[in-house]
């Protein structure tokens, strides 16, 4: 799986580079992601697109996703518009549809707007588009481990044709609608 990451890193920044856009693609891999991201969110003026498969953010206040709800927080405090697709299921109860209707309640009651896929249809990406612009793509799930300890792979691609892409994708995950919003 790493390796499609990886691949997926080569392949968009030689694209960028490639099609003359000014399309930017940076790496972020292990604990880089975390705080790019994290500083993107926190200067966000306009609005803040989070689509993941897995946010797991109870336990201690040093619990890094926990921080990054509670930036969500404070990002829809400060009038930024904040939306959160999270992954659920139909059948079971499964720990990550545990964890992120948990999250989902939390964020809510911060003011973030959260919506769930479509559960007969499970939505693995994790994605996040700020203000229309920058995306971060990658293996990040949301998770305490995930953003301290594991070996993960993002890229970070500073490109508006891109981002509306995936706002519209989102859109479409929100509405569980996941043929709609996918470029053709």
């Amino acid at each position: 799986m790493r390796a499609i990451f990886v691949t997926l890193a080569v392949w968009l920044a030689a694209a960028g580079v490639a099609r003359g856009d000014g399309a930017v693609v940076t790496l972020l891999n292990d604990a880089t992601f975390e705080p790019t991201v994290r500083q993107a969110i926190a200067e966000a003026r306009q609005e803040v697109v989070v689509a993941l498969f897995l946010f797991k953010a109870d336990g201690p206040p040093a619990n890094r996703a926990r921080q990054m709800m509670e930036l969500l927080g404070e990002t829809t405090a400060r009038g930024v518009r904040v939306r959160v697709i999270l992954e659920t299921a139909s059948e079971g109860d499964d720990d990550v549809v545990r964890a992120n209707h948990h999250t989902a309640k939390r964020l809510r009651d911060a003011g973030v707007e959260v919506a769930f896929d479509d559960p007969q249809r499970r939505y693995h990406g994790k994605f996040v588009v700020v203000d229309g612009r920058t995306v971060f793509l990658g293996s990040h799930n949301w998770t305490d481990s995930a953003l301290r300890y594991n070996r993960e792979v993002s890229v970070r691609i500073d490109d508006p044709s891109l981002a509306h892409q995936l706002l519209d994708y989102a859109a479409a995950l929100a509405a569980g609608d996941t043929r709609r919003g996918v470029p053709r």
